[in-house]
């Protein structure tokens, strides 16, 4: 570890970082003067000194996470005491990080916890996760040692993954080292976790049984408003359908004149579906005339309770039984009903019953089930081997099996995969045809917008050339980009700017001249100056002036 840092040492590093990002000068003077008051910074200044301090707090976890491995090399196991190893409570070795890295002195952590203002666990953490990092995540940890990543980012796959087995490990870094920086934290995550999933799918099917004794529903206590919460830890496609039912009810109530915010008509609908025969009606009356049978014959009134003209006329009620006596009412000083008048009121209430199953049974419950897509993203791999990660949209990655039990008691169609080799025909209108928005999502999962989290189908598409009435077939897909709702308005009301050179591969300029490349692997900073310009001018089309 001592020629980590090549020929020239730490604080050289550090030096050298800092002269990198900080071309203006501004960061070093502010280090070194009696300071610098931002208020008096312009506008493309003050975001250069935002950036410059990024990159100076990048250079300071980073640096702390090398000094916590190099700490450990100089406290091995075998640099403890023997006299310690014979005193209860002296010191022991312990081995902070993952499998496949080494032993330290326990007693070692406390000292360098202190130096760095951290307790002793969060200084034992600090150092697994330098030691993960090296031996357990050697890509990722190149480019930690080189200030390409956060160390923190890199600190969070480290803990990820410490439970895997080395070979899992070094398999997890080869997918996730180059995307750490340039994806958004919450997509990179994504990808992580399915990776984790792929390679150690055999656990995490057993834990995913495990989960399942854990689900059920909890009170909590009431408030002095009257309100109660409920929570509910429910497997995921229960969860989706309970909310999905409450949202139609909701929606429903809401074309029915209730004039309560969503959250009072989800309460509301809540309510009436513990009502099994009021909420079937709600159903029932949203959804005709197609949700009965059509050969039901409404006009039969065979089963209708008919009013009795005489005693004993019209029921059920076997002949050879006694009228009950006096006797046999509480002696309330009420009227009691006696004798054959209070047996035709039975007999109605069972015949509404039997009308009522009937009618019930008349009804098909396929058309009371709500219509839902489950979109499944799996490799062929986890076909063939039955087991493996499965990507469910607006859920995350997954175990495959779980996703096979969500299915058991469902009609499944299977939708043959889109071919998306060769681009639909472009079309003249601005609006985007479903087909084409379909294709776009699958090559597009989420926004291209630098470093964006926005993912989904929920994003919108924008034209990459902005659209101009009358000009034909500018609704294709190599002049689409997705991008999330204040990222559009940003670009089409704002001073953003975005073009697409090639399809997939965006070049965006800030209102303050900031370029930004992104494709498939990621967000690259290409900062402000002559070479970001030059890269954003060549990325004009032929037919736009270079701004």
């Amino acid at each position: 570890m001592e020629g980590l840092f090549g020929q020239a040492g730490l604080s050289e590093v550090t030096s050298r970082v800092v002269d990198m990002i900080d071309g203006s000068g501004l960061m070093r003077h502010s280090l070194t003067s009696d300071g610098l008051d931002p208020s008096t910074l312009g506008d493309a200044e003050l975001l250069d000194q935002v950036n410059s301090f990024r990159w100076l707090e990048r250079a300071g976890i980073n640096s702390n996470l090398i000094l916590a491995a190099i700490w450990a090399d100089r406290c091995p196991a075998d640099s403890i005491d023997p006299y310690q190893l014979g005193v209860p409570g002296g010191d022991r070795p312990i081995r902070p990080g993952g499998d496949g890295t080494p032993e330290i002195a326990r007693f070692a952590v406390t000292e360098f916890a202190a130096s760095v203002g951290k307790s002793t666990g969060s200084g034992e953490l600090m150092i697994a996760d330098g030691l993960d990092l090296r031996y357990r995540l050697p890509r990722l940890w190149a480019r930690l040692t080189r200030y390409e990543v956060d160390g923190r980012d890199c600190q969070t796959v480290a803990r990820q993954t410490r439970h895997l087995t080395p070979e899992q490990a070094l398999a997890v870094d080869a997918s996730i080292a180059d995307l750490i920086g340039r994806w958004s934290f919450g997509r990179w995550m994504k990808h992580l976790e399915a990776k984790i999933i792929e390679v150690d799918a055999d656990n995490y099917k057993r834990l995913a049984e495990e989960a399942k004794k854990e689900i059920g529903l909890y009170l909590g206590q009431s408030n002095d408003h009257g309100i109660k919460t409920l929570y509910g830890r429910l497997p995921a496609p229960v969860a989706i359908r309970l909310y999905a039912q409450a949202d139609r009810v909701a929606d429903i109530l809401a074309r029915r004149g209730h004039t309560g915010s969503k959250g009072e008509r989800h309460a509301e609908a809540l309510d009436i579906m513990t009502r099994p025969l009021e909420h079937l009606r709600l159903l029932a009356e949203d959804t005709a005339p197609t949700l009965f049978d059509p050969d039901l014959d409404t006009d039969d009134d065979s089963l209708l309770p008919k009013p009795s003209t005489a005693a004993g006329a019209g029921t059920d009620v076997a002949q050879d039984e006694p009228e009950p006596e006096p006797d046999d009412f509480d002696d309330t000083g009420d009227e009691v009903p006696v004798g054959p008048s209070r047996f035709p009121r039975i007999d109605q209430d069972r015949r509404l019953a039997e009308l009522a199953i009937k009618a019930i049974g008349q009804i098909d419950p396929v058309k009371l089930r709500p219509k839902a897509t489950l979109y499944v993203h799996i490799a062929r791999e986890t076909l063939e081997n039955g087991l493996g990660v499965a990507r469910v949209e607006d859920v995350g990655p997954m175990v495959s099996s779980l996703v096979a039990d969500w299915l058991r008691c469902c009609d499944v169609t299977v939708k043959p995969v889109i071919d998306l080799a060769a681009d639909l025909a472009p079309v003249d209108s601005h609006e985007i045809p479903k087909a084409m928005r379909e294709r776009m999502y699958l090559k597009y999962p989420g926004s291209v917008f630098p470093f964006s989290g926005s993912v989904g189908r929920r994003v919108d598409l924008d034209h990459s050339i902005p659209f101009t009435p009358g000009i034909p077939a500018q609704t294709a897909e190599s002049k689409l980009g997705p991008a999330g709702r204040r990222e559009h308005n940003v670009i089409t009301h704002g001073l953003w700017r975005r073009r697409q050179p090639t399809p997939g591969t965006f070049v965006f300029r800030a209102p303050h001249g900031r370029v930004f490349l992104v494709n498939h692997t990621g967000t690259y900073d290409l900062g402000r100056g002559s070479f970001a310009q030059t890269i954003w001018h060549a990325a004009a089309p032929p037919s736009q002036t270079a701004d």
